[in-house]
């Protein structure tokens, strides 16, 4: 998979996890609607990533209102309102990609592939706990935090290790198909005629401090 700095994120370096971490970094903004959105709807949506080396740490905040969470366990949530990340950890080796999507109720999709069709479904038991999956929803929009131990990204990319200056790729999204305004959104531009994130060739590029 091609590098492009096009889109460049720096990934904290953590010594520890500690809670509010993300407000000691540099967000990356969910700004970019390719698509129309309904009424010209565009949720404010910011993103955090940080690393301990023993864990991906994701932080998310939206001010969408008129909440949709039907699904709520493992299954699809990209009709309900969500927020996503995609990412190759070893793009140079590898073509592979996660998808980790969720809605407000802590409903969860994740899968791995290399494109949009054939891609094989990870239903972790317990996912909440494992990737320790916490939504908040305050007076306006709503939150997600989890982390991804690098123990589970090392089941499918054995030779990963969460070092500085090592280089992944990905994207951070926004959207909601059957929400009250549908709308999509992502950090790394999209360059299609229609809504799709499975697009690995216009990830950024995510450097880990």
């Amino acid at each position: 998979m091609k590098i492009n700095d096009s889109n460049t994120y720096n990934v904290k370096r953590l010594t520890h996890y500690y809670h509010g971490w993300w407000l000691d970094a540099a967000p990356a903004a969910v700004e970019t609607f390719p698509w129309p959105s309904a009424a010209g709807y565009r949720p404010k949506t910011k993103a955090w990533l940080g690393t301990d080396g023993a864990s991906l740490f994701v932080y998310m905040e939206t001010d969408e209102t008129d909440l949709r969470a039907e699904n709520k366990g493992f299954g699809y949530v990209h009709f309900d309102s969500c927020m996503e990340f995609f990412f190759a950890p070893l793009p140079e080796s590898s073509p592979q990609y996660l998808n980790f999507e969720f809605n407000p109720a802590g409903g969860m999709y994740l899968s791995i592939g290399t494109q949009r069709h054939e891609r094989t479904k990870l239903p972790e038991d317990n996912y909440r706990e494992f990737f320790n999956v916490i939504t908040t929803i305050p007076d306006k929009g709503w939150n997600l935090e989890y982390c991804v131990p690098l123990s589970f990204l090392k089941r499918f990319f054995p030779a990963l290790e969460l070092l500085p200056g090592h280089r992944m790729k990905g994207n951070f999204y926004k959207c909601g198909e059957k929400t009250l305004k549908p709308h999509f959104g992502c950090w790394a531009p999209i360059d299609l005629p229609k809504p799709d994130f499975h697009c690995p060739r216009f990830f950024g590029t995510l450097i880990l401090e």
